[in-house]
Order: structure tokens, then sequence, then C-alpha cells
């Protein structure tokens, strides 16, 4: 099925312009520019590129706020469901309802980007266990054939995920090991290890063994249909992501019999397998903005302490540098070897031994300081910032200056970096809404100032956000001491709080918020950024203040927070 671009019309509708000619526009009014502290006399409704429709994997910051950030940083809106239908930690989303709202709310959209498992299971954990049955599975997932049908010119790409070796539930270590053991012994033939094995199985109760392996069958029963969806031409790209894994257990054969059957009914050109869940809707929205922005960035990639190829990144199954070309190739860029030759220097942080990270720093600062696109992957340490590396780059770069930073998951910062350096391709060569470049008209110049100064905020905040939970909140410890905090309350699991969260809510943002101001005022506060242009001129603004902080547990657990600020953005007078 064609990946179909966005018409002229969509994106005029989209921007609320659909209909409206010459003067009419100077009569839009909306948030704009007028809600970043922008001149009073550039009040347009800010116009959009398009919309796109997500169902998110869940509520959590790197699966529903980070979306939607890319997508505004790339100039476009997404449409969600409503967030109760979403779920809750270990309470599941509502499938059904979020699959009507799939079906019955989207007209407006120019594309969709689908979780499979939401509407499938409720959500990335109850993915992991047995309580949806396979038929109910099958029930929901017809409202994606459903979208499909009333909508066949729509983009629609979807993921789906092969489940994890650890599942939730008592006993997840023990499963988990004794996944990895079974596929050493029975399918790569590690006879040394079956004393293990055997120990192991008279460890963990059969049932529980049991409902593991048949969860696992349904998930790839379910995987292994989404394939062949695919290939009927249901969806545009489908990405099958590998939860959190390594190189064996019983994710690797299933895995194997997964890319036989897409090589089988040769669809490797639109349907991938590639590690990581957190992190696909980030990838396909922006490989949306990327493909309607008619570019294909070049990018080349540097290593800190151990090359790529040499070097698996937590909780992956695969070498680093396999996985970023994966997630290049899945945005629609192209990997070069030289700096020079390349739109996008992406500077992956690997760990792997001790060695210095300061060359590693000294080459990132050079390419900031000469003016080059800079993301900053910065996997090292699982979850967490490498404040090593960070030390170094204090008081010689501000985080303000990389197009994108993620502690979390690389893909991440390329997503953001990729999809808002194709924005910027778009406004120098004019080519916004709401037309051609040579209008020149002040209404439809400030309409376009409009959707710069929205996009550059956007991004501004998902730094700021993914710096506050992987900085502000792991590596500083306050998540260690907010986790220490709930188990003196007596919480006997502070992974699935029960009575004092309230407490333990307001513990870990008190703890968090100053460590936050702190990083935006020296990181942040006061920058001055060129945006990309009207099509007449440059745009240029300042990070002007920090409006307002959303600190809080998204779950009812120590594990991650989620930081949404509100960033106030001005132009600067005399750069026009």
């Amino acid at each position: 099925m064609p990946d179909h671009t966005l018409s002229r019309r969509s994106l005029l509708r989209a921007a609320g312009l659909a209909g409206l000619t010459g003067t009419g526009l100077a009569g839009l009014t909306g948030t704009g520019l007028a809600a970043l502290g922008c001149p009073a006399e550039a009040r347009p409704e800010t116009p959009r590129l398009g919309q796109i429709a997500l169902v998110p994997l869940d509520d959590r910051p790197y699966t529903w706020y980070a979306p939607q950030q890319i997508a505004a940083g790339a100039g476009y809106d997404t449409l969600l469901p409503p967030r109760e239908t979403l779920g809750r930690h270990f309470t599941p989303g509502d499938g059904r309802a979020v699959g009507r709202w799939l079906t019955s709310s989207t007209e407006r959209a120019d594309a969709l980007v689908v979780a499979l498992p939401m509407i499938a299971y409720g959500g990335l954990l109850n993915s992991r266990n047995s309580s949806v049955p396979e038929t109910e599975v099958f029930a929901r997932l017809a409202a994606v054939r459903a979208v499909r049908r009333s909508r066949p010119h729509r983009r629609l790409y979807a993921f789906d995920t092969i489940m994890r070796l650890t599942p939730e539930g008592p006993w997840r270590n023990e499963l988990r090991v004794w996944a990895t053991v079974k596929d050493e012994v029975d399918n790569l033939g590690m006879e040394e290890k079956r004393p293990q094995l055997d120990a192991l199985e008279s460890q963990i109760p059969a049932d529980v063994r049991d409902d593991y392996l048949a969860t696992r069958a349904r998930n790839h029963r379910v995987n292994l249909t989404m394939i062949e969806w695919a290939a009927e031409g249901i969806f545009d790209f489908l990405v099958v992501g590998q939860d959190d894994a390594t190189g064996h257990g019983l994710h690797r054969p299933e895995s194997q019999a997964l890319a036989a059957r897409i090589a089988e009914l040769g669809v490797g050109d639109r349907v991938v397998i590639y590690p990581g869940a957190d992190v696909v809707a980030a990838l396909l929205i922006a490989k949306i903005a990327i493909r309607d922005a008619d570019v294909r960035p070049t990018v080349s990639v540097e290593y800190s302490r151990v090359p790529g190829e040499d070097w698996t990144a937590p909780y992956q199954n695969i070498p680093y540098a396999q996985l970023i070309r994966g997630y290049v190739d899945i945005l629609g860029g192209t990997l070069v070897d030289r700096p020079e030759q390349s739109d996008l220097v992406l500077m992956a942080n690997t760990g792997g031994n001790s060695a210095s990270v300061a060359p590693f720093a000294d080459r990132l600062v050079a390419y900031v300081r000469a003016g080059r696109v800079v993301a900053l992957g910065d996997d090292a340490i699982a979850g967490h910032s490498d404040r090593r590396l960070l030390s170094l780059l204090n008081g010689r770069i501000r985080y303000v200056e990389l197009a994108g930073y993620s502690g979390w998951n690389i893909g991440i910062s390329l997503a953001q970096a990729m999809s808002r350096w194709a924005l910027r391709q778009r406004s120098v060569r004019g080519d916004l809404p709401p037309g051609a470049p040579v209008t020149h008209g002040e209404p439809v110049l400030a309409a376009r100032r409009a959707l710069l100064y929205d996009a550059a905020r956007a991004s501004i905040e998902l730094s700021v956000s993914e710096l506050v939970q992987t900085d502000s909140y792991r590596a500083s410890n306050v998540r260690t001491a907010t986790t220490a905090y709930a188990s003196s309350l007596g919480e006997p699991d502070p992974q699935n709080i029960k009575t004092y969260f309230s407490e333990i809510n307001a513990y870990a943002v008190d703890n968090t918020t100053p460590h936050a101001e702190q990083m935006f005022a020296d990181e942040f506060a006061g920058a001055t950024l060129d945006l990309g242009s009207d099509g007449r001129a440059p745009v240029t603004a300042r990070v002007d203040r920090l409006d307002t902080w959303h600190i809080y547990l998204p779950w009812n657990r120590t594990g991650e927070i989620a930081a949404e600020p509100r960033i106030v953005l001005t132009q600067v007078r005399g750069r026009r």
C-alpha cells in the first residue's frame, strides 16, 4: 500500500485555514504566539502541518508524552484517546474503548500511529499475562481493520511487541532466568546447563511456567498475524519491537520465526523487527514528519567508550551499532562515515569499560561550536544520564544547543533531532502552511512564525522533560531516596505502591523540583535560538522562562517520574 503524503487541502484544514484567503487570516485568534509571550500584533491561530492520531502503548512519559512532543516539535498536532481509557500501571486499558475511539474519532487525522498491544491487551504490562483470551484479542484488533476500510488513503503505521523475558508477578525474576536457560538447553544444546534448568523447574510451580508459556504462545501468534495483515495491506508500515531482552531466551526463536515469516511473505520493505517498545511510537511519528518533508537526512555516528559494533546496550539483544542503523533506516535517513558529510551528528555514549569520555566530550563540544546539528544518545547507564559525561560538558555548551537528548533510549533523541531538522528544511525552502513560498502577506508570515515558535517550544520542553527524568530524578539519587522513603512507610513493594502513594509522590516531586529548576536555569533559560525562516526572513526566539512545572509519579511506583514543563519563548527583536 502506498505511503501517502499529506495533501494541500489537509494541510490547510489542519492549519485551520481552509477556505480562507487574503485578509481572512487576519481575523484568526488562538493560542499561537500570544500564549508564548510573543508580540500582540501576531496572533493567528497556530497552523499545523497535519494531524496524527496516536494510540499510545500506555500513559508513561516515554510512550504518551514524548510522542506528542516529537509530533509538536515537527509541526503536527496529535489526536489521542481519552486518557482514562489507557488504564494505569496494573489496571489495564480498555482495548475495546480505544478501538471504538480509533474507528469513530479519527476522521480528521491525516495519519495514524497505533500501538497494537493497547488495543489487544490494554497496554504493555497487561500483554505479559494471559488475562485476555486470544479470541478477545482478535475481536478487539478488528477495529484496526475497520479503520483501514473506512480510511483507505490514510497512512497507518503500527507496532506490536515481542514479549520480554521478565513477566509481571511474584515469580518474574525466576521466570526470566528459567526462560533464558530453557532456550540455551532446549534450542542451543547447552547440556551443561541442564542441572540449572531442572533446579529452576523444581522451584517454579508448574502452573506458573505453563501460564508464562501460554502467554508467550498467544502473543507470538498475534505477532505472526500482524505480519500477515501487513502483507494484506492493512498497515503501511509495521514494527515488531523486541521488549527488554538479552541474547538468549525464549524470545530468540520467536524472533527468528517472525523474521522467517517476513521473508516468506516478501514484506521486508514494510515490516521490521528491532529492539524497543517504549520508543517506537516516537520513531513512527518522526518517520511521518521526515517523509512529509521529502528529505532523506544523512547521519554520522560517533561512539564514546566501546565502538557500537562491540557493545550491546542494557536490555537489548543486538549490537548498539545495528540498533542505530535500524532506527535511522526506519526514520528514512542514511548513515554516512564522515561527520562533515552528514546533516546530523549522533553522539552515542556507550558503556562497556572505564575509558575516559573526555575525548568524546571534546568532539561533541567542537561540533556544537561549529554550528552542527548534534543529538546525544546517553545510553551508557541504563535509564539515567552519565554524569561523568555531563560534567565534562558543563560550562562548555548548554543542553539547549543540542538538537536532541535522551538518557532513556537513543531512539528518542534521534527521532527528536531528525524530525526537527526536517521541519527546518521545510522552513528554509518556504514549504510551510498556508501555501506557496511566494506568498508573503504579513498574516501568512505571522502564521508561519507561530508554527516555528510552537514547534521549538515543544522540542525544548521534551529535552527538559528527558533531563528531569534521567538526571534530576534518577542520576541525582532522588529515585533511590524515594524508594527508601516508600519502604520506610511500610510499602512492601515500592514498584507497586498500595497505601501511601500521595506521600511518596509528594516526596518525589519535592526532591526532584530543585534539581530540575537549577538545571533549567543553567542549561536553557535565556538562550537565543534560530528557529528557521517564515519565507522572508529568519525567525529568532529567546527561552524566556519556565511558566509551570507538572511533575508527578505517573504510576504507583518509584521507577520513573513524569515532567511536563511549559516553556515561554519570546521573539528576539532586531534579528529579522
